[in-house]
C-alpha cells in the first residue's frame, strides 16, 4: 500500500487543514500520513492543545496515520523542520507523494530547489545572513527569477522541495493552492481562516473562530490554552540563572545574540523581550525558538540532530492500522507506539537524545496549561495512541 504524506502542525486543526486532506485523497486516491509537530511549534510557541488531540481531529478529518515530529526539529529553522519530517515520511518505506499547500503553487519550487542546493546559492545564502538580511529575504534575492519566497509557506514549500532533492528523490510533492487569507493573516470572514487568526480569535474570546474549525473540535478549544505569564515568568527565570555563553551552550544563539538574550531577562514580558532581540535578520519566530531551547534546557548540539532516530506514533483508523502493518518490515526506522518504563534503553544515543527531549518538553508543555487535569509530568508513558473509528 502507499500514501501521501503531509507535514503539519495543526495549531489548531482546522477547516482549511481539513480541505487540504481532502483534496489530497481526491488527487493521490491514496491513504494520507501525517507528519506533526508535537507539544511545540515551528514558530516557537507552545501548541494550543495536546499532540494527541490535535492528531485525532486529524484523523477525523480524514487522515488515516499521524506521526510526531519532535522539538529536536520542530525548535529549528525551515531548513531543518523541512528535512526532519520529509525524512520521517521516506522513513515509513510507503510515502511516495508530498502534498504541500502553497500560496503560489504554480511557482517552479522543483527548479527553485536545485538552485537553492547548489554550492553558489548556499554560499550567497551565508553571505546575505551574514549581512544583516534575513532568511525569507536572504531567499527573495537568490531565487528572485523564480518566484517571491516571502510567505512562510512558500518558504516551507521550497525547503519540502529540497529536502526532498537531498534525502528523499523517490517521494514525488504534489503542491496545492492554500485556500485561507495567509500564514499571519488575523482576518476571520469566511469558514476558511488562518490558524493565527483562529488562535487570536481564541484568546481575546472572540466566537468567530468557530466558524472556521470542524464542530468536533469546538469544544476542546473552548477548554484549551495555556498560561503565557507562567510560560514567561519560566524563561526570564532561566535568562538570570544562566550567563550568556552558559545560554550560548544551551541554544543555537550565535554572533552574540546570546548576549541579547541575557539583557532580556529583565524585561516584563515576552513581548518587551522579543522586541529587545529582534532586528531584520532575527526574526521573532527565531528568538522564541531559542528562548524554548533554553527553556528545555539541553546542550546546543542536541539542537543540531540531523536525523530522525524514530518514528512514533499519536493516532490512527482502520487504514492506518493496515498502514503500521505494513511499516512493521518496510520502515528503516524503530517504530514506537507506546511508551514503556523501559523506552528509553536503546544503545542508538540520537534515539535515546531526542526521546529524552520529547518526553522532556510534553512535561514542559503540561505544567503550561490552564488546565490543572493536564499539568501531571509522564503523559508520554501514559497516553497511548488514538485510535479513531474509521466512518462507514
Amino acid at each position: 500500500m502507499q500514501a501521501t504524506g503531509i507535514i503539519a502542525e495543526y495549531n489548531p486543526f482546522h477547516n482549511g487543514h481539513l480541505y487540504h486532506i481532502q483534496e489530497t485523497k481526491r488527487l493521490t486516491q491514496q491513504p494520507v500520513i501525517v507528519v506533526m509537530s508535537g507539544s511545540f511549534m515551528q514558530r516557537g510557541e507552545p501548541a494550543i492543545l495536546n499532540k494527541w488531540q490535535r492528531a485525532a481531529f486529524a484523523v477525523q478529518g480524514g487522515a488515516d496515520l499521524v506521526l510526531e515530529l519532535g522539538c529536536a526539529f520542530t525548535l529549528r529553522s525551515a531548513e531543518f523542520f523541512a528535512r526532519g519530517a520529509v525524512e520521517l515520511l521516506a522513513a515509513t518505506g510507503c510515502v511516495n507523494t508530498l502534498a504541500c499547500g502553497t500560496e503560489h503553487p504554480q511557482s517552479d519550487f522543483v527548479a527553485a530547489a536545485r538552485l537553492a542546493c547548489s554550492a553558489e546559492a548556499q554560499a550567497r545564502l551565508r553571505e546575505l545572513l551574514q549581512s544583516g538580511s534575513s532568511y525569507a529575504q536572504a531567499w527573495e534575492k537568490i531565487l528572485g527569477a523564480h518566484t517571491a519566497f516571502r510567505s512562510p509557506n512558500d518558504i516551507l514549500a521550497l525547503e519540502y522541495s529540497k529536502a526532498l532533492l537531498q534525502t528523499a528523490a523517490s517521494i514525488k510533492p504534489l503542491y496545492l493552492q492554500r485556500t485561507d487569507e495567509g500564514y499571519n493573516s488575523t482576518a476571520i470572514s469566511s469558514n476558511i481562516a488562518s490558524a493565527s487568526a483562529i488562535r487570536q480569535a481564541l484568546a481575546f474570546g472572540n466566537g468567530s473562530w468557530q466558524q472556521a474549525t470542524p464542530a468536533y473540535t469546538h469544544a476542546a478549544l473552548t477548554r484549551g490554552g495555556y498560561d503565557a505569564q507562567l510560560l514567561w515568568q519560566l524563561l526570564k527565570y532561566r535568562l538570570r540563572l544562566l550567563t550568556p555563553p552558559q545560554l550560548a551552550e544551551r541554544c543555537e544563539a550565535s554572533e552574540g545574540l546570546e548576549n541579547l538574550l541575557s539583557k532580556a531577562g529583565d524585561c516584563t514580558c515576552l513581548q518587551a523581550a522579543l522586541a529587545a532581540c529582534i532586528s531584520k535578520r532575527y526574526t521573532a519566530s527565531r528568538i522564541r525558538r531559542l528562548l524554548l531551547q533554553i527553556l528545555l534546557d539541553q546542550s546546543k548540539a542536541v539542537w543540531q540532530q540531523q536525523e530522525p532516530a524514530y518514528l512514533r506514533v499519536l493516532a490512527f483508523n482502520d487504514t492506518g492500522r493496515q498502514l503500521l502493518h505494513q511499516m512493521k518490515t518496510s520502515t528503516s526506522l524503530p517504530l514506537i507506539t507506546k511508551l514503556g518504563q523501559n523506552a528509553l534503553n536503546n544503545d542508538n544515543a540520537a534515539y535515546q537524545t531526542q526521546l529524552a527531549l520529547e518526553i522532556a518538553a510534553t512535561d514542559t508543555w503540561s505544567l503550561l496549561q490552564h488546565d490543572t487535569a493536564l499539568n501531571r509530568s509522564g503523559n508520554d508513558f501514559y497516553q497511548s495512541p488514538i485510535y479513531v473509528r474509521s466512518q462507514s
